[in-house]
């Protein structure tokens, strides 16, 4: 397996990992493991998969999984297709204030930036921002708990929810990531999902899963 990422004193490379400058010079005949923590529309790591795929190689996220999983409504409705009690949501092209939501953005320049919004002058202003001056929709999602976020390495999530992220990477196979979810008793709904930045990676962590749970890239 190759595992692609960045190799720099920060990361604690020490030759664990292959700088994705030079994977994406070469070809390659291999499962390989996407390190990089963002997968977004044309940021390196979405370049990483694709490159993996055009060599017809299996790679963890697929650019299927990679594009889906940061599009709410996709998210969402993937989630609840495989079980996962999501929140109610909506896309929304006016605003419809709410006292108690979360907004999250779908227009192309977004940099993953969801808002919770406890006030309806709080609700305009995240609208207006989302949308671009109203020019992209804004999905909409009602709440009505505890919002908090989870930090995921392959199967392993902060919190001890590794039962949580287990079942996340069974429906994306995602390695790194940030979910938004809430809380609400012991119920635990995730809402949206985002780029894990390279300070945030824990490599140790992500050699553990791998050597112990091959069976994930089978």
């Amino acid at each position: 397996m190759i595992l692609v990422g960045d190799c720099d004193e920060d990361s604690g490379g020490d030759g664990e990992l292959e700088p994705p400058d030079i994977f994406l010079r070469r070809a390659i005949h291999d499962t390989v493991l996407n390190l990089l923590g963002d997968y977004r529309f044309l940021t390196k790591g979405y370049y990483v998969s694709l490159h993996a795929e055009e060599n017809n190689c299996t790679v963890f996220p697929s650019v299927k999984n990679a594009l889906d999983v940061y599009r709410a409504p996709v998210f969402l409705a993937r989630l609840r297709k495989a079980g996962f009690e999501v929140p109610y949501f909506k896309v929304l092209l006016k605003p419809e204030p709410s006292r108690h939501a979360v907004l999250l953005p779908l227009n192309p320049f977004s940099k993953n930036s969801p808002k919770l919004v406890e006030s309806k002058s709080q609700y305009y202003r995240a609208f207006k921002s989302l949308s671009m001056d109203y020019h992209y929709p804004v999905v909409h999602v009602e709440v009505e708990g505890e919002i908090r976020e989870v930090i995921l390495h392959l199967t392993r999530a902060s919190n001890g929810w590794n039962e949580f992220a287990g079942r996340i990477f069974n429906v994306f196979s995602i390695p790194l990531g940030k979910i938004l979810v809430e809380k609400v008793g012991s119920r635990v709904k995730p809402l949206y999902f985002m780029p894990l930045e390279k300070k945030e990676i824990n490599l140790d962590l992500i050699l553990k899963v791998v050597n112990s749970e091959n069976r994930l890239f089978c």
